[in-house]
């Protein structure tokens, strides 16, 4: 993986964007005996004493071998196990396995998604040292500088310090079900949608934005499309080249400083999904599952927007089709109940004026054609992240999805609502396309 920064991990550097990039990571290994490795690192840079979390279903794959390594490593070791029901990540979590750790010198995580979040979020208040150990490929959080809670009922994600090293068996990964695999690559592939979403968040809104995270992704995209169809039929060296996959683009955050490179409108959605079912007790899929059935969705939108006429962008008849603030408001309380306010606060930074919301249509309209050639890069066609999510065994319908069909609809109409970062999601409701 000769890769930028998959060689430069601990430095910082310059960047022409203005900002002095780095990547914290110390250790990113993916190879067949990865545990042995984790144990070498904890040996040479932690202290004696481990704070180990899993699940019950993750503690069976992964860890006797990672406990056996800590502890010929010299490691003591106390263990916080979950059970066999999915986590939801949420602050009163975090801080449930920050006061679990407290005495301990280093924090380990075996398992993905929430498991790896609740170590990163203990781990950064303790300013304690993390160690991941994947059990599937199944989403990008693991090198990222973020995690994925829950803040009093709505879906954030939050600053936090990457954890120090991540060790990852392809064998292990293997092990997990095809849907998670597929739900991996599904979140990789998004990031054709979401790096266009902050890019023509830069250009229309003036947020920070830099082409250099994106490098992380070049071949890379390429890579994971050819190993789609090998996931699905099991082959190793697929799983290894989606591990790899998904650690890059986890750099890519961290290089940004924010997960703006791979969390857009299709993010937005997967979200909308996870905080209605735990606020409604609806069922809900695989974050990765739900993001690649947006993403498809995504980059059709990126596909109109991109195809319109600048002469026939009437402005002041789409400013007018706007729906009002009043309206907006009312969907916003009928929607989340108790945590209305929070989600209220998220779109007040993002909503504009009618006046603010003209210009920025007559911005659009400006540099469009500009906007066409400077997506290229980025966007990939609907059909071809689709064939690579069914080739490696996952849904790319909503009705395939374990989602209630009018949450998924609902989400894809005002999921943009949920959160302060425009989106295409956003562009695509100003031009009046859903």
């Amino acid at each position: 993986m000769d890769k930028l920064g998959w060689h430069s991990l601990g430095t910082s550097f310059a960047c022409p964007c203005g900002a002095t990039h780095s990547l914290p990571i110390r250790a990113c290994v993916v190879a067949p005996g990865a545990h042995r490795d984790l144990a070498e690192y904890a040996r040479a840079h932690c202290g004696p004493h481990a704070f180990v979390l899993s699940d019950e279903n993750t503690r069976a794959v992964g860890g006797d071998a990672v406990l056996s390594a800590l502890a010929s490593a010299g490691k003591r070791i106390t263990e916080k196990v979950y059970g066999n029901d999915p986590i939801d990540a949420t602050t009163a979590l975090g801080e449930e396995v920050r006061a679990a750790a407290g005495g301990c010198d280093f924090l380990v995580a075996i398992g993905s998604g929430s498991l790896g979040d609740l170590a990163k979020y203990a781990g950064d208040k303790l300013q304690r040292p993390v160690l991941l150990y994947p059990t599937a490929a199944s989403m990008n959080g693991y090198t990222s500088g973020i995690v994925a809670v829950k803040v009093n009922g709505l879906k954030r994600t939050l600053p936090c310090q990457p954890a120090e090293g991540i060790f990852a068996d392809p064998d292990v990964c293997a092990t997990a079900p095809a849907r998670m695999t597929a739900a991996g690559i599904a979140d990789f592939l998004s990031k054709s949608s979401s790096s266009t979403d902050w890019r023509v968040a830069h250009r229309l809104r003036g947020g920070y934005f830099c082409e250099r995270p994106r490098e992380f992704f070049d071949t890379t995209t390429e890579s994971v499309l050819h190993a789609a169809p090998l996931v699905g039929r099991g082959d190793r060296g697929a799983y290894k080249t989606v591990l790899e996959a998904l650690m890059l683009s986890g750099f890519s955050m961290v290089l940004a400083g924010s997960s703006a490179p791979a969390s857009g409108g299709e993010h937005l959605i997967s979200h909308f999904i996870d905080m209605k079912a735990a606020l409604d007790g609806s069922p809900h899929d695989l974050h990765g599952t739900q993001v690649g059935v947006a993403t498809i969705h995504c980059l059709g939108l990126w596909e109109r927007i991109l195809a319109l006429d600048p002469a026939r962008i009437d402005i002041h008849a789409l400013a007018d089709s706007q729906p009002s603030e009043e309206s907006i408001r009312a969907c916003i309380d009928a929607d989340w109940g108790p945590i209305a306010p929070e989600v209220q606060a998220q779109w007040a930074e993002k909503r504009l004026t009618p006046e603010a919301l003209a210009s920025e249509l007559s911005r659009f309209r400006d540099l469009l054609p500009s906007l066409r050639e400077e997506c290229k890069g980025d966007l990939l066609p609907p059909s071809a992240v689709e064939d690579a999510i069914a080739a490696s065994g996952g849904p790319v319908r909503p009705e395939d999805l374990t989602v209630p069909p009018e949450v998924y609809r609902d989400a894809v109409l005002r999921a943009r609502y949920i959160r302060n970062r425009f989106t295409v999601l956003d562009l695509a409701r100003e031009l009046g396309i859903e």
